[in-house]
């Protein structure tokens, strides 16, 4: 099995609402995101994936947050953009494209972050 990891970073805010804490505050993050995808055999070429189609993907899934209010931005006008949830909702744009996509990854910080992954 072979597996091929891309990651791609933005900029946004967001607040998570009804949240008894500091986060429930206007925030903003230097999010990272990796996805990754898997395959059996190689193509002619010997990828599995090609890494720029998979990370052009990738970066046009996190277009519509970068340097955004998330909160604003479906379906996170009516979801709390939390890591999980913006994991979760990555995943099914990608899967979209790349059917043997296994797992999305999102960093909110260095030493945090939420994992989404197909079982």
């Amino acid at each position: 099995m072979y597996e091929v990891r891309v990651t791609a970073n933005f900029s946004a805010a967001h607040n998570i609402r009804n949240y008894d804490g500091k986060c429930e505050s206007l925030h903003g993050h230097s999010w990272k995101v990796e996805a990754c995808v898997k395959g059996t055999t190689l193509n002619r070429l010997g990828f599995v994936h090609d890494f720029r189609t998979v990370k052009d993907t990738l970066k046009e899934v996190l277009s519509k947050f970068d340097h955004a209010y998330i909160n604003e931005v479906a379906p996170f006008d009516k979801t709390n953009p939390t890591a999980e949830n913006l994991a979760s909702y990555i995943f099914s744009e990608m899967k979209k494209k790349y059917s043997e996509l296994v797992e999305v990854s999102v960093w909110e910080s260095e030493d945090a972050r939420a994992v989404f992954r197909a079982e």
